[in-house]
């Protein structure tokens, strides 16, 4: 059986993304409506951005790790927030679901790319 290839998704990042999004301004309090709006934008974002650059739609029938590549002004720890935003729109697409049956790592990574790079692949 060969290995499948990893999934590239680039995301851009929207308008005042520091000050919208990362966990200080999670635990600063925003509304559950709020929050809710936030899922949906990044749902819906990530769906698009795969839509556009051709992923297939055929979750892997492996573990896999995703790596959240980003290059903007939050702490990597400040990301979570977003990460699993992203995680859970990429569920039934590229991802059976999020449960740690499907996903056996996370990681943060900088990098110099003016967009959110996120890459799904086998566990080695």
């Amino acid at each position: 059986m060969s290995k499948m290839p990893p999934v590239v998704i680039c995301l851009d990042y929207p308008k005042d993304y520091g000050k919208t999004y990362g966990m200080n301004r999670l635990y600063a309090g925003v509304h559950w409506a709020k929050r809710k709006e936030a899922a949906q934008y990044w749902h819906t974002a990530v769906q698009a951005a795969m839509r556009r650059q051709g992923v297939r739609r055929k979750p892997f029938d492996c573990p896999v790790v995703i790596t959240f590549a980003w290059n903007d002004r939050l702490d990597l720890s400040n990301e979570a927030w977003v990460a699993k935003m992203i995680e859970d729109g990429l569920k039934g697409w590229v991802i059976t679901d999020d449960s740690r049956k499907y996903v056996h790592g996370i990681r943060h990574v900088t990098h110099g790319r003016k967009c959110i790079v996120v890459v799904v692949e086998p566990e080695e």
